[in-house]
């Protein structure tokens, strides 16, 4: 009998060996490839990421050019087609051939890093005669990666908060005398800054500090050059900020006779330390753009009391009795909004003298001029348009720079007073919230929100008959209740407030939508009894606009306020 054959195994072991070390290979060298792409992925990833902050170094090294020089605005590549669309009013020129700038021309390394990452940029000044903002595209380049960012840059400014304040405190020229500090003690202990030693009721002092108090809403930016004072628990919607270096750093002080204080912050760390911004000591740089003597292209000059009225058709009507030049602007209805957007009024001097702009106090005999008793008892006195009403306690100069203003705004405009600017009655934009129109109220002294308060009648023999109360605006049908006010206003010595505050029934809200800059704190109502409560609401246009030549604080820095991301401007192997 044969015994069976046995099978021989290694021929299959051989080909099971060869087998997994074919899918071992396989293996290997996909994970090889996999992770050479990931490589060069990440790669690419990295250098795109690294792309961004170069162009975002570029933007830093032009602010630096900027505020290290102000004139830097004028260079550029005038052959860029950013820079030709819009057109400019003042086309760019190169940079001077001592300080040469290779960035406006083409790539260039960025500083403190190897030679990957390189930048260029292009500059377009369309907007900065008129609002004093610079359009800055600049491109970053890291290996054959390319980002490009779009930034609108300015100097730091006013309209860039809803809410500034200088000192946090009543203003001296509102101090009585009578159960507080006299207006000449409080201009002396009061104006200075908490940290330069302001001494407030409630911390060992007698200065009258202003509080945010709960109910207080601040709907948009804010910043103080002083400390401000929490009583309960407003609330802070945007970036709020204080130069107050508080050495405990809350940066807020507590109104102690409120109780436990708790504001709330939309910003986690708020109230940030910033730079004081300083406001200037006049508004006498916007009455230049006004000057024949000054410029090619003046606004509109007018002398002493002055109303305007704002229409929806980009006119206005304008009463001013005491301005005799009306060659550049005129008055009467419908009167063009100046060309360089501005309108100043000043006050008439009262040296004698052959200005052809205006009549001069030796021809006060003209009827038109005088100043007439409003009430029977002889006082307050009425300026030439009207004001005050009859029974108003308010008093007005017959031939100070006051101007009296309300409508509806079509187009850009800035009025400035020599001495107040007053808010008769709503202002709004034709365009609406999200149109262009743009209005500027600077007042040298106060910008005040009308509220005429007195004797509504008469007895025979010029007494009152009747208790005082809240008074309806000439040629209105009611009082001016809840105001509706769209304009960048600024105080520059003194501040935003409401006449009469302490005094009549209330008036509902006080409706503010742009941005407020004073001096001191203003006061617009006493909580829940008289005046109004406040409802402001930053006006986002003022972050790509200003009005025509509104002021910016003294000396403040170049700074970016809206940035974007479009496609790149400039592919890697562009020159």
């Amino acid at each position: 009998m044969r015994t069976p054959l046995r099978r021989d195994d290694r021929g299959s072991a051989l080909i099971t060996v060869i087998g997994v070390t074919m899918v071992l290979s396989l293996l290997v060298l996909a994970s090889t490839t996999y992770a050479l792409g990931a490589q060069k992925t990440a790669r690419r990833d990295q250098d795109w990421n690294a792309a961004l902050a170069a162009a975002q170094g570029g933007v830093d090294e032009y602010i630096s050019r900027l505020n290290a020089d102000g004139t830097y605005w004028q260079y550029g590549n005038s052959t860029s087609n950013y820079t030709k669309t819009p057109a400019s009013p003042t086309a760019v020129v190169a940079p001077p051939a001592s300080a040469p700038n290779s960035a406006f021309f083409g790539w260039t390394d960025l500083p403190g890093s190897s030679s990957r990452a390189q930048f260029r940029y292009e500059v377009n000044t369309w907007q900065y005669k008129s609002d004093g903002i610079l359009h800055l595209r600049s491109t970053g380049r890291v290996g054959k990666r390319t980002r490009t960012i779009d930034v609108a840059v300015r100097r730091q400014s006013f309209i860039d908060f809803l809410y500034f304040t200088d000192f946090e405190t009543k203003d001296p020229l509102a101090y009585t005398g009578s159960g507080e500090l006299s207006a000449a003690n409080a201009q002396a202990q009061c104006s200075k800054h908490v940290y330069d030693g302001r001494q407030d009721i409630g911390f060992g002092g007698n200065c009258v500090p202003i509080n945010f108090v709960s109910g207080d809403v601040i709907q948009g930016p804010l910043h103080t050059n002083d400390a401000f004072l929490v009583c309960g628990s407003p609330q802070f919607d945007g970036n709020t900020s204080t130069s107050w270096d508080d050495p405990a750093k809350k940066r807020y002080r507590v109104n102690t006779s409120c109780g436990a204080a708790s504001p709330k912050f939309a910003r986690v760390g708020d109230p940030k330390l910033a730079p004081t911004l300083d406001v200037p000591p006049s508004n006498s740089a916007i009455r230049r753009e006004v000057d024949k003597r000054y410029t090619t292209t003046p606004g509109c000059l007018y002398s002493g009391p002055t109303s305007i009225k704002l229409n929806s058709n980009g006119t206005m009507d304008v009463d001013s009795p005491w301005t005799k030049d009306k060659s550049v602007c005129g008055t009467g209805p419908g009167v063009p909004l100046p060309a360089n957007g501005v309108v100043y009024v000043q006050n008439v001097p009262k040296t004698p003298t052959t200005d052809p702009n205006y009549w001069n106090p030796a021809d006060a005999a003209i009827p038109s001029k005088k100043c007439v008793a409003s009430n029977p008892t002889g006082s307050p006195l009425s300026n030439p348009i009207g004001y005050p009403v009859k029974g108003d306690v308010t008093a007005y100069g017959c031939d100070t720079g006051d101007v009296f203003i309300e409508g509806s705004l079509k187009g850009k405009l800035t009025v400035a007073a020599e001495n107040n600017v007053v808010i008769t009655w709503n202002i709004t934009y034709q365009g609406g919230a999200g149109g262009t129109d743009i209005l500027g109220l600077i007042a040298n002294n106060f910008v005040e929100v009308y509220h005429p308060f007195g004797c509504p009648a008469y007895k025979a023999n010029g007494t009152c008959n009747s208790s005082q109360t809240n008074l309806n605006p000439t040629g209105k049908a009611s009082t001016f209740g809840d105001p509706q006010i769209s304009a960048a206003i600024l105080s520059v010595n003194h501040s935003f407030r409401v006449q009469n505050y302490a005094s009549g029934a209330r008036l509902g809200d006080l409706n503010v939508t742009g941005a407020i800059a004073q001096r001191y704190r203003g006061i617009v109502g006493l909580t829940g009894s008289t005046g109004y409560l406040k409802n402001y609401v930053y006006d986002t246009k003022l972050k790509y606009g200003s009005p025509p030549k509104f002021l910016d604080p003294v000396k403040s820095a170049f700074g970016v306020t809206v940035w974007s991301e479009p496609s790149p401007a400039f592919k890697y192997n562009a020159p």
